[in-house]
Order: C-alpha cells, then sequence, then structure tokens
C-alpha cells in the first residue's frame, strides 16, 4: 500500500445524487447508440452500488488494450466498486462498461468498455497520452487533466517509486485524471493533502482551477506502480499498454 505519511488526505471523487443513474446514464439508450469518444483526462460516471441514487464523477486515466486486446481503460479505485457501471459524462451515454477489478490498497481500478460503444483517443482537449513513462523527479513540472479543473501543471515536490506530490491543481471529480510529462502518462491523481514545512502541517484550501496559486498540494500515484500491482492481480487489465 502506498502512504503519504499525512494527517489528512482527501480522496478526489465527487459523488452526485442524480435521477438518472439507473436509466440513462447507465443503461444506454436509443439515442445513445454511436460510440463514445473518451481518452486520459475524459469525465466519466461511475454508479455507486451502494446507493442507486446516486453516481461519482471521476475522470479516466487512460484507455488502452490489455494482454488479451480487451478495451480496458484505468482510474481511481475509491470512484467505484467492482461491477459500478459506467458513463460517458459529456455524452451522458450509458452501457460503456463496468469495473471488473481494483484495489483499495493502491487506489486503482479497472474499467471493461464494450468496444462496440467506445472510441478510444489519445488526445482530450490539451493533452495527449503516446506512452508511458518513468515515475518523475523531484524538480520535474508535471501536468494532468482533469473533468473538474482541467489541464494545469506544477512542480513535483516530493517523490518516491509509489507515489509523488506536486502543484499541479486538482479537485472533487478529478479522481484518476493522468498526470504528464509531456505526452508520456506518469501518474494518477488520488487525493489532496496538507502542506507539510518541517514539523508544521498547514491546511491549504482545495484548488478551483487554472490561475489558482494558493491551493493545497496534489497526491498522484505512480503509473508505474499502478500497472505492475495490476499485473500481478493478473485477469482483465493485465499487460496493458495504451492506446
Amino acid at each position: 500500500m502506498f502512504t503519504a505519511g499525512r494527517a489528512r488526505i482527501l480522496t478526489w471523487a465527487a459523488v452526485v445524487a442524480t435521477a438518472l443513474s439507473s436509466t440513462l446514464l447507465l443503461e444506454g439508450t436509443a439515442d445513445a447508440v454511436a460510440p463514445v469518444q473518451l481518452g486520459g483526462g475524459s469525465g466519466i460516471y461511475v454508479e455507486q452500488l451502494d446507493d442507486p441514487t446516486s453516481s461519482a464523477q471521476c475522470t479516466l486515466t487512460a484507455i488502452g488494450f490489455d494482454s488479451e486486446n480487451r478495451l480496458v481503460g484505468i482510474t481511481a479505485g475509491h470512484c467505484g466498486e467492482v461491477g459500478a457501471r459506467i458513463a460517458a459524462e459529456y455524452t451522458r451515454s450509458g452501457g460503456i462498461g463496468m469495473i471488473v477489478q481494483k484495489s483499495a490498497n493502491n487506489d486503482w481500478a479497472v474499467i471493461q468498455f464494450d468496444p462496440s460503444r467506445v472510441d478510444p483517443t489519445r488526445q482530450v482537449a490539451q493533452s495527449t497520452i503516446a506512452g508511458i513513462g518513468a515515475p518523475p523527479k523531484i524538480g520535474d513540472i508535471a501536468c494532468k487533466n482533469g473533468r473538474t479543473t482541467g489541464f494545469t501543471c506544477g512542480p513535483v515536490w516530493e517523490a518516491t517509486g509509489n507515489w509523488f506530490r506536486s502543484q499541479v491543481c486538482a479537485n472533487h471529480g478529478d479522481s484518476g485524471a493522468p498526470v504528464l510529462l509531456g505526452d508520456r502518462l506518469v501518474g494518477m491523481v488520488v487525493a489532496g493533502t496538507n502542506f507539510d514545512a518541517g514539523p508544521i502541517s498547514i491546511e491549504l484550501p482545495a484548488c478551483t482551477g487554472s490561475g489558482d496559486i494558493i491551493h493545497e498540494p496534489e497526491l498522484s500515484t505512480t503509473i508505474a506502480m499502478v500497472l505492475a500491482d495490476i499485473n500481478r492481480h493478473g485477469g482483465v487489465g493485465a499487460g496493458f499498454r495504451v492506446f
């Protein structure tokens, strides 16, 4: 399990009540026949199995294929449970996929998509994912693309092989957002944390979007750790490669 050693960690999923969860969003409709385009940075709705009137707003980390050439995606594990159905946010197209496995400890989830309903893409807004990169180092300028706060960049100031902290902007709904160095996927947004200066821990406000200078640091898992853990679990998602 990765650990930041911090007193306060806020997960970045946003759970919203909606009467559409069990109908339009998650079942699919006749006017949603055309495949929906999804890539790293796309917003998704995740069914909440303990409350059929609610869904979580999260962000897709990446989309691609596993070793069996199944169309799969990755997002944060706290977004939903195994068996939760997925809908695309902007088209509200339901019936496109389902969480098939997850790790609560390392906070990842694998989504298996219906290839007849999903058109994978490398580019979402300002970000392009062309491959997997090594974990970032202190001083690197990382960028993330999330459904809530969009495309933002900031310095990495704490890094390990399993997780890193940076000043990229994130807020609720950005859970799962891809973190990039250039066009290489290096991490996944999972939480906000306090700012620590030696023995002093300072609680800063959550980031509101691009241009917000003073905000809490963001915690990301490294994609290297996530993919290695998925491979250890085996099954759907193992051998993941980006589209």
